[in-house]
C-alpha cells in the first residue's frame, strides 16, 4: 500500500475500499479475501477510532480478533480511548488494545526503535492457543523498553497498570519472570481474550463441518450422525481440559415444519471454556495454634 499525501488520506487507504467498478478491495477491506482466513488482525501503529472501527467491523465478519494500538501518549488518553470504542454488535466485544509502543531494536537505525505494541501482542497470541489468554509467559529480550513505564506490581491492585486493566487496556510491563511481559487478559468491552479465541476456534470448526455436510437430505440418521460428531469432538476438548464442558442438541422449539421446509435446521451448543488465571488472592493466617502445637512438644 502506497502512502497517502498526508494522514488522513494514509488512514483512508489502510481503512480501504471497494472498488466499484472491479470490485478489488483495498486495505483492511481485503482481509475477507485471503485465503487463509486469519484468526487476528491488526493495522500496528495506526491508533485512530476509524481505524479500529474497521478493524473490529471486518474481526466480526471473519471471526478474528482485532489487535489495535493506542494513542501512546499517557495513562488517561488511553482510558479515554478505550471507552470511546464499543457498541453492542459492532465487533469491539472480541478488541484487545495494547498501549503504549514499545522499544526494540533495529537493525536499519543501528538502535532502538518505538514499535506498535500491538505487533508485538501478535507474536503473544501466536505462541499459545486460541482459547488461552497471551498473557502467558514472558517476552524475554525482545522489548528493550517502553514508550512509557506502566505502574505494575502483582500484588498491588492500585497501581496505574490495574487501572488501565480494567479498562480493557493491555501493555508490557517488567515481570518477575525476567524482561518484558505483556500484561492484560481482556477485551475493551471486558470480555475474556481468551474465551474470545475458544469461540471463534468452535465456530471455526462449525463452519468446515457444515461446508462438508451442505446439500445433504436433512434425514434423521444424518442429523443424528452429525450431532453425535460434535458432541465426540467437544468432548474431546472437555477431555484435554479445553472447555470445561459441553453438550451439542436438536433445538427443541426452532426445529418446527417452517424452517425444516426451507431447509434449515437448528443445531444448539452449551459449552463453557475456563476463565484466565487473572487474580491469584493470598490470605495469611497466623494461627496461635501452630505455637501451642510446638510448645507442647518442646515442654
Amino acid at each position: 500500500m502506497e502512502e497517502g499525501t498526508d494522514t488522513a488520506d494514509t488512514i483512508n487507504k489502510v481503512i480501504g475500499k471497494i472498488d466499484p467498478a472491479t470490485g478489488q478491495r483495498t486495505g483492511i477491506q481485503a482481509l475477507s479475501d485471503c485465503q487463509e482466513v486469519p484468526t487476528h488482525i491488526a493495522a500496528p501503529g495506526f491508533n485512530t477510532k476509524p481505524v479500529a472501527d474497521a478493524l473490529a467491523a471486518m474481526g466480526k465478519r471473519l471471526y478474528a480478533i482485532p489487535v489495535g494500538d493506542g494513542p501512546n501518549t499517557n495513562d488517561n488518553a488511553a482510558i479515554e480511548y478505550s471507552k470511546s470504542l464499543g457498541g453492542e454488535g459492532t465487533g469491539y466485544d472480541a478488541f484487545y488494545v495494547v498501549d503504549p509502543f514499545v522499544s526494540v531494536y533495529s537493525q536499519a537505525a543501528k538502535g532502538n526503535v518505538y514499535f506498535s505494541g500491538a505487533a508485538i501482542a501478535l507474536s503473544c497470541f501466536a505462541r499459545v492457543k486460541p482459547w488461552e489468554s497471551p498473557a502467558k509467559g514472558g517476552m524475554g529480550a525482545l522489548i528493550q523498553g517502553t514508550a512509557r513505564t506502566i505502574d505494575y506490581n502483582i500484588m498491588d491492585k492500585a497501581t496505574n497498570g490495574d487501572l488501565m486493566n480494567r479498562f480493557g487496556i493491555s501493555y508490557f510491563a517488567r515481570t518477575s519472570m525476567g524482561g518484558f511481559s505483556l500484561i492484560g487478559n481482556r477485551c475493551v468491552m471486558g470480555r475474556f481474550v481468551s474465551q474470545v479465541g475458544l469461540e471463534y476456534a468452535i465456530i471455526r470448526k462449525l463452519a468446515k463441518t457444515a461446508q462438508r455436510a451442505m446439500a445433504r437430505n436433512l434425514s434423521e440418521s444424518f442429523m443424528n450422525q452429525e450431532i453425535e460428531k460434535l458432541n465426540f469432538w467437544l468432548k474431546s476438548l472437555q477431555a484435554d481440559e479445553t472447555i470445561m464442558g459441553a453438550q451439542v442438541y436438536l433445538h427443541p422449539t426452532l426445529n418446527n415444519v417452517e424452517n425444516y421446509t426451507n431447509g434449515e435446521w437448528h443445531i444448539a451448543i452449551k459449552y463453557h471454556g475456563y476463565a484466565p488465571n487473572e487474580h491469584m488472592v493470598y490470605h495469611l493466617i497466623e494461627d496461635v495454634g501452630i505455637v501451642e502445637s510446638f510448645l507442647e512438644g518442646v515442654l
